[in-house]
């Protein structure tokens, strides 16, 4: 098992981990997120024991992670492209059971350097497994929209790795997109300015999260968001407009709150009796990989919102509907409120 016990280290100006206690289970896959690209390689350096924490240890089976690191394959990292290019053919590497449980069977006799990106990854993964190390860290495993620009690949591919990363020691994914975290089905972890503000199945994280900051963490494109001030069982949005909360759907006694809901949750078209309905002025259209989105005003709060075929012009008045169940609201402190 991997073990943070008080751990904090600065990045720069900010906090990448405050005092930070945190265990990572076996026999299932961790992802990581709410970090930035700089963040994770630095979270990477002290999980590999390349960095030492200012203060706390991290430990690997008992063992302190730096003297973890001197034994040979004890710790295996394995970047965003997989194994490093090459002119060696994969069956010199894995043998066909392996390959076949990766993907890869009809690879065999190619070079390294004709596999791509993430083929390469589920290469490295396969290698690892063979190996056997104690601790197995993916930054980013070759899921990135560059590389794969469809969201359905990428979440075919995940679904092939999520098998291949259960049952081993420990395995720390350092997330580069929600579409990561959710696709392997492990635990969630989410960092917010130096500490975890949410660690749990990563269904539960999804469908649940714990505050604002697990929200956005786990919301690609940005989450939506509308300030309100809660009085009297209604919500009192920034353009002077009244929120009226569905069942099911709670506000906090009184004072600021937000009302938040991710961009691929809604809908142009009522999908049933129950859906709310927000007016929303058109701005533009924007990309936000790997799909399409039309950039919105709603009370002030600019939002994201399916792209219809053909775009409305600027300035257009549109109906957006959301479910109910689809509805996050949080308090001032930025808590969940259920």
């Amino acid at each position: 098992m991997l073990e943070l016990r008080d751990v904090s280290r600065s990045l720069g100006r900010d906090k990448l981990l405050n005092r930070v206690s945190l265990q990572f289970a076996p026999n299932a896959p961790t992802a990581v997120l709410g970090l930035s690209a700089p963040a994770r390689e630095a979270f990477l350096r002290l999980l590999s024991g390349g960095d030492k924490p200012q203060s706390g240890s991290i430990r690997l089976g008992g063992k302190d992670i730096a003297q973890a690191r001197r034994e040979k394959g004890k710790i295996i990292r394995i970047g965003p492209n997989g194994a490093k290019p090459s002119s060696q053919r994969v069956r010199k590497l894995i043998g066909a059971d392996a390959a076949g449980r990766v993907g890869l069977s009809d690879r065999m006799d190619a070079a390294l350097s004709d596999l791509d990106p993430a083929q390469r990854v589920r290469l490295a993964i396969a290698m690892a497994r063979e190996a056997q190390p104690a601790l197995i860290l993916l930054d980013s495993p070759g899921l990135e929209p560059r590389l794969e620009p469809r969201l359905e690949p990428r979440l075919q591919l995940l679904q092939q790795l999520q098998p291949m990363l259960a049952q081993l020691p420990s395995v720390v994914v350092l997330a580069g997109s929600p579409d990561e975290a959710l696709g392997l089905a492990g635990q969630v972890v989410v960092l917010s300015a130096g500490s975890v503000v949410q660690s749990a199945p990563a269904q539960q994280v999804f469908l649940h999260p714990a505050n604002l900051a697990a929200a956005q963490a786990t919301s690609q494109p940005a989450l939506n968001v509308a300030p309100m001030q809660a009085r009297e069982g209604a919500g009192l949005l920034a353009d002077g407009a009244v929120f009226q909360p569905p069942a099911g759907v709670k506000l906090p006694p009184a004072g600021p709150c937000t009302l938040a809901f991710r961009p691929q949750d809604a809908s142009l078209q009522r999908a049933g009796p129950s859906c709310l309905r927000f007016v929303v002025r058109v701005a533009e259209a924007q990309q936000a990989a790997p799909q399409r989105y039309l950039q919105a005003s709603f009370a002030g709060s600019p939002w994201l919102l399916p792209h219809p075929p053909p775009p409305p012009p600027p300035g257009s008045l549109l109906n957006l509907f959301v479910d109910p169940s689809r509805l996050l609201v949080f308090d001032a402190s930025g808590q969940a409120v259920s």
